[in-house]
């Protein structure tokens, strides 16, 4: 019986939760973070739209600043352990999206 609860906190401390067998690693984890915090600011940045309070906005604008914080700290912390993985764009797509940006600012400016 000892042993079995020495195994299981084992496996807890490599990143496993257990619970009614239910098993969630620390990379699903963190997605479900990262996702949260995403939704978040999604959510802050619509209430600093919608704001009637100047001080309301301010603070919501603060909170958002510190959502932000969290969740670069979350994504900088999956890349390091290798579960979240980005592709660097080439030159050639930037200079694309560059210029269709540019086009469809100018064609709603007018």
């Amino acid at each position: 019986m000892a042993q079995q609860g020495q195994q299981q906190g084992q496996q807890q401390g490599q990143g496993q939760m257990q619970g009614q067998g239910m098993q969630i690693a620390d990379r699903d984890l963190l997605q479900v973070c990262l996702n949260e915090t995403k939704h978040c600011a999604s959510s802050l940045n619509t209430y600093i739209q919608e704001a009637s309070s100047e001080q309301l906005r301010r603070d919501y604008m603060t909170v958002l600043g510190d959502v932000y914080s969290q969740q670069k700290q979350i994504f900088d912390y999956m890349q390091q352990q290798g579960y979240y993985n980005v592709k660097n764009a080439n030159p050639q797509d930037i200079a694309q999206a560059k210029s269709k940006f540019s086009q469809n600012q100018q064609q709603s400016m007018q």
